[in-house]
Parts: structure tokens; C-alpha cells; sequence
């Protein structure tokens, strides 16, 4: 992912408009494909050789829900709020920057919070399957293709951190600063 690779951003990646292209191109594809590969695993119930039974349920089940969540947020993100922030940016003009009603009409401080909720669950059902997993530690008599699960739910992780973090500091701040003007 781009932020990750050391390469130089530019000013234009760092709009909103910028950050929610990024979003979407790099870490929308990315997370989805994780959920993928991990959900057919799961839906394989090849998991049950190296754990119990209830356990393996605990987290087909806690997994489906946090599949579910991102798959909606990401609807979310890519139907209307990424749209209403391009539009936003893609509308200015010298006229709307002097007018600081303006950009009130971009995302209120409501869907803000809302969108913060959501990641929280996410972030959650996170906690949850790594405590339920060990914190992601394999053991060595686990068969490969659950292993590979493991680490693909690691790798997952990983990614909607970072998803999380970019929106968190930089996407979000920007468009909160520009309605508190």
C-alpha cells in the first residue's frame, strides 16, 4: 500500500479528495480480498482438526460478523461518503471558501461520530478474534492451511489498522477542520 512502500506523497494525495481515492484503490481491494481468502477457508471447516470445536465456532462466528461490518462500511465509504466528499472538493470555488456555511454540507459532525462508531466495531470484533486466536500465535503442530488462515486474519488486521489510522489522522481531521471554519 502506498503509504507503506516509502515513496514520496504528493500535496494532491493528501486532499480528501486524494485520500479517499487512495482508500479506495489500495485498501478497499486489499482488506476485501483478506476477508475473502479467510472466509472460504472458514466456510471449508478445515480448521476443527487443529481446535476445538466451540472455538472454531466462536470464530467462524465473530469473523462473519466483522466480514459483514466491512463489507457495509466499505458500501458506505465508496456509495455515499467518499461521493459527497469528492463532490465537496470538486464544487469549491473562490466563492465557497469565503463562504464557510458552505462547508457545513459536507459531512456533519453527526456522521463523523457515526463513522467512528463503526470503525470501533471493527476494531473490536479485531480484539476479539485476536484474543480468541492467542494473539495470532501458530503452533507448530497446526495443519499449513490453518496456519495460512492465522496469518492471513494477522495480515487483515494489519490492513484495517492501517485503513483505520489514515482516515483517523488524516482523512477526517481535514474534513472536521473544514467545517469547524
Amino acid at each position: 500500500m502506498l503509504l507503506n512502500k516509502n515513496e514520496t506523497v504528493s500535496n494532491e494525495l493528501l486532499t480528501p479528495e486524494g485520500l479517499c481515492s487512495l482508500i479506495q484503490r489500495e485498501y478497499h481491494p486489499s482488506i476485501s480480498e483478506s476477508c475473502r481468502k479467510i472466509e472460504g477457508f472458514l466456510l471449508s471447516n478445515q480448521y476443527g482438526k487443529d481446535i476445538s470445536i466451540p472455538l472454531s465456532e466462536l470464530i467462524h462466528l465473530i469473523f462473519m460478523k466483522l466480514n459483514d461490518e466491512i463489507k457495509h462500511f466499505f458500501l458506505k465509504e465508496s456509495g455515499i461518503i467518499f461521493p459527497s466528499i469528492k463532490k465537496h472538493e470538486k464544487g469549491k470555488s473562490g466563492k465557497d471558501v469565503a463562504n464557510p456555511e458552505h462547508h457545513t454540507h459536507q459531512l456533519p459532525p453527526a456522521a463523523l461520530e457515526s463513522i467512528h462508531q463503526r470503525q470501533q466495531v471493527i476494531t473490536n470484533l479485531l480484539q476479539k478474534l485476536r484474543h480468541l486466536l492467542q494473539d495470532y500465535n501458530i503452533q507448530p503442530g497446526w495443519h499449513k492451511e490453518w496456519k495460512e488462515c492465522v496469518n492471513e486474519m494477522f495480515q487483515l488486521e494489519c490492513k484495517v489498522y492501517h485503513w483505520i489510522h489514515i482516515e483517523g489522522s488524516l482523512l477526517y481531521p481535514k474534513i472536521a477542520s473544514k467545517v469547524k471554519h
